[in-house]
């Protein structure tokens, strides 16, 4: 098949895989990962689905008491995977599921190996842009035919709903939104819940909630989005991020939190970072699933292709917010 009819099939499975979670919870969330690993066929798939399978069958890992009896008690109604298929719309879990999990890191991912393998050419599978920049509307599309799908974009000097007309002109590409949180007014995430492809990121430069933070929350929280509260993580507040009051805190406003490095943090301090949050993956109790940007994203490149790097497409001058590694 191509690659529309394979997305089609899998965009089928996506849902299916939802309704069969929302009824048989935790059995039939392995079924599902036992079957991708069956039918894994490139070393980063096959890597992927045996590490899940190796999780899900931990009775002492964090996944397993997430999702385990989802359904049977009141108890469980607090899981992770319960709050998120009770909280984001399905359409939502299953667009971008499959446009970053099937386009930009199986289909695209592989895409993009072949040809940085033949050539020796840096290339990228997730890329970094300015919200707001013209040249968007042709660069999506272009980077598209060539296996890449996913696009972080800067949006805290600019209107966030600008990504609206991209992210409907791109449906199958998945799309991050770095966003100051005082920015996500009633009328912005409004325009913003049009976009089914789209995370929403808003940014707090410490691991401190404010007034604007939850407010954001709560406004795309009643429109069904998926968000991530993101986080910068510099010497000083390393090991603030995994304190359980600030877990519990956090929790009780995203299903997700990122954490991302301030320039001039410390190896050290990053590498702690880094550890704590692997470790934390597999232990119950977590309220909340801490995403590591710069070390999920290296580890991802790593293991793909020699080649694999950040991508770059800001406008000349400009930086980002999050380190590229």
């Amino acid at each position: 098949m191509d690659y529309n009819s394979t997305r089609s099939f899998t965009m089928t499975l996506a849902h299916r895989a939802v309704g069969d979670i929302r009824r048989g919870g935790f059995r039939q969330l392995r079924n599902y990962v036992d079957m991708c690993a069956t039918l894994a066929k490139k070393p980063q798939q096959k890597d992927f689905f045996a590490y899940a399978q190796k999780a899900l069958q931990r009775t002492d890992s964090c996944y397993y008491s997430l999702v385990h009896n989802l359904l049977d008690t009141v108890q469980q109604r607090h899981s992770l995977i319960h709050r998120l298929l009770d909280t984001v719309d399905e359409d939502r879990i299953c667009t971008v599921g499959v446009n970053m999990g099937f386009g930009g890191l199986i289909y695209g991912a592989s895409e993009l190996k072949k040809k940085a393998d033949a050539d020796g050419q840096p290339t990228s599978w997730i890329t970094a842009a300015r919200c707001g920049d013209e040249r968007l509307a042709e660069m999506i599309p272009e980077a598209a035919k060539h296996g890449s799908y996913v696009w972080l974009l800067d949006a805290l000097s600019t209107d966030p709903a600008q990504v609206v007309p991209l992210a409907k002109a791109n449906p199958q590409t998945a799309f991050g939104l770095l966003a100051d949180p005082a920015a996500l007014t009633e009328d912005c995430v409004a325009a913003l819940a049009a976009c089914r492809n789209l995370v929403v990121m808003p940014l707090l430069n410490t691991p401190e909630l404010t007034t604007e933070a939850c407010r954001a929350a709560r406004r795309m929280k009643a429109q069904n989005m998926f968000y991530a509260l993101t986080v910068l993580v510099d010497d000083d507040t390393v090991d603030e991020v995994m304190q359980d009051d600030w877990l519990e805190s956090i929790a009780q406003e995203t299903l997700f939190c990122v954490c991302a490095r301030k320039n001039g943090i410390s190896d050290e301090a990053s590498h702690r970072l880094r550890r704590s949050i692997v470790e934390g993956r597999m232990e119950t109790g977590k309220p909340v699933l801490l995403l590591d940007w710069d070390g999920d994203v290296s580890y991802l490149n790593q293991r793909i292709s020699e080649h694999m790097v950040f991508g770059n497409a800001l406008p000349q001058g400009c930086s980002f917010p999050l380190q590229l590694g």
